[in-house]
């Protein structure tokens, strides 16, 4: 790739007004050249004009009735360089033989009938130029010029105008001197003339237009640097002050900016450090809550299983045994067992949720049959829901290849799904667990399978799909909502469905029931996922 010529800014106007001055005096000299020339050309024709007219006067009024113009007749100033002959009408033969172009002007004043000079230049092969011109002496002329003739001459004068020939040889030599002194004159006085503009221009663009500019573009150097304390001194009283004033304006605002930018890095930093100081206390105190979950709910765990297997003990001994007491020792039994079982899902899914924010959740991939997995998740929650005269249906599309997944993780996911659907499906609904595999992106084999769980419960407004996925979160907040719960099971399972790569979906509005989807791929290549950010969440 060529490079490119950089020319400064000074160099091109000095050359640009360079080379405009010398068109413009080349112009001009060129115009004063030419016309000197015609002047010259135009010059001599007008002198031979008055010389001829002069001379023939002057015959005229020597002999007015031409009677002596017999024989060739010549006069010569040689001083000037001008000679002036006669030819009469006896001589045009001889005189035409002699000379062309005396010929020529024979032939052509006897063949227009005018008296007009007519010339031409000829070169002798030196450098010095000999004119020719001829004028035509006709009978006629005599009258104009007031000689006084007889009616008889005139009429003579009429039918023969034509009486001699006026033939003037003029040479150049001092007039070619003259040119010659007047073009070094011109020459010297271009030369002179170009200098001077050079030079006037020169100072013109050096002090005037390139100074400021210089000065300008030193202090944009300066500042590039990094010196911004540095102004432009330029005093013109044009464009180049006032650009300069905008200069140093911008550079005190720069300045002022800067001086207050730091002041807010300063801020920044003092605010940055207590944030990090903040990040690294609520840190601790998140690792610490979350070592707090997981072994506070260990912890209960243990208790809270012998609770439920000792009222599962008394419950069998009380099962034969009638009687008021009994039957509300009974009650108080299944009370107990009910109650603890509520309070073990609590403790499971908190221990669940520390493991998934403390990353130690980990992915157990396995063969599951798709088919298999919703049979046991419908004959797990059936008898919730025939508790409450809800229809269930499942519906598994033919086909679906095995899956490789972790499969408590789907169940888990799964059973919410149900569990939500049969809490909020009024009695007498319907509920439809469904699997099918999803078509492809492109043309290939599907790579998703979907699991849905569909009821026919009040619905979900569509500002409220996101809101249910946080933490702790119910629609119905109040204290006498209908339905119980901690509000962790679809936070759990959002969470879940990331480990599994896949996701949830939701399709629902507010009268229509509700839509929740699992789609998961059919092969999970990794054991262990992380988790994302609590802050990416939902």
């Amino acid at each position: 790739m060529p490079r490119t010529v950089n020319i400064s800014l000074a160099n091109k106007c000095q050359l640009l007004f360079g080379l405009a001055v010398v068109m413009i005096l080349t112009a001009a000299l060129a115009v004063v050249w030419l016309r000197m020339q015609k002047l010259v050309s135009v010059g001599l024709e007008e002198t031979a004009h008055i010389l001829a007219e002069a001379y023939v006067a002057r015959i005229i009024k020597a002999d007015p009735y031409g009677l002596r113009s017999h024989g060739t007749t010549t006069s010569a100033w040689d001083d000037l360089g001008i000679q002036m002959t006669v030819v009469p009408k006896e001589d045009f033969d001889s005189a035409g033989r002699q000379s062309r172009f005396v010929a020529e002007a024979i032939e052509r004043f006897e063949t227009h009938r005018d008296r007009n000079v007519v010339h031409r230049t000829r070169s002798d092969g030196t450098a010095e130029e000999i004119h020719f011109f001829a004028r035509a002496i006709r009978k006629s002329d005599r009258a104009r010029l007031g000689a006084e003739l007889s009616p008889s001459v005139i009429t003579t004068a009429i039918a023969n105008p034509l009486e001699s020939v006026l033939v003037i040889e003029m040479k150049s030599a001092p007039i070619e001197r003259q040119q010659t002194l007047n073009r070094i004159y011109i020459v010297a006085a271009g030369l002179l003339a170009g200098l001077l503009a050079i030079g006037v221009f020169w100072f013109i663009t050096t002090r005037i237009i390139l100074f400021p500019v210089r000065v300008l573009r030193d202090t944009a150097e300066q500042v590039t640097e990094g010196d911004l304390n540095i102004r432009a001194d330029i005093n013109t009283g044009d464009e180049f002050e006032q650009l300069s004033d905008a200069f140093n304006h911008m550079l005190e605002t720069i300045n002022a900016h800067q001086e207050e930018l730091r002041g807010m890095n300063k801020s920044l930093d003092m605010k940055l450090g207590e944030l990090a100081e903040h990040n690294v206390a609520l840190f601790e105190a998140d690792k610490i809550k979350g070592e707090f979950l997981a072994n506070v709910s260990h912890e209960l765990r243990t208790p809270l299983n012998s609770i439920v297997g000792f009222a599962e003990v008394l419950a069998e001994t009380l099962a034969s045994r009638t009687g008021p007491v009994d039957e509300k020792r009974k009650r108080y039994i299944a009370n107990i067992i009910t109650s603890s079982r509520q309070l073990l899902d609590l403790i499971n899914d908190l221990l669940d949720l520390a493991k998934i924010e403390a990353g130690r959740m980990d992915v157990r991939v396995v063969p599951v049959s798709i088919a298999d997995t919703v049979e046991a998740l419908s004959h797990l929650i059936r008898p919730q829901t025939e508790k409450r005269s809800i229809t269930l249906a499942t519906n598994v599309e033919r086909g679906i290849p095995v899956v490789h997944t972790d499969e408590s993780r789907v169940q888990q996911i799964v059973f919410n799904f149900l569990s939500n659907a049969v809490k909020f499906t009024p009695t007498g609904g319907r509920i439809e667990l469904a699997a099918k595999r999803l078509p492809p992106a492109s043309e290939g084999e599907p790579t998703h399978v979907c699991i849905s769980v569909q009821d026919s419960g009040p619905g979900i407004p569509p500002a409220d799909h996101n809101r249910i996925f946080d933490k702790f979160t119910q629609l119905d907040s109040t204290a006498t909502r209908e339905h119980g719960g901690t509000g962790l099971g679809l936070t759990i399972s959002r969470d879940l469905a990331r480990l599994l790569h896949g996701q949830i979906e939701l399709e629902s509005t507010e009268g229509t029931g509700a839509i929740f989807a699992l789609i998961v791929p059919l092969v999970l290549e990794s054991r262990s996922v992380p988790l994302m950010p609590e802050s990416e969440h939902g």
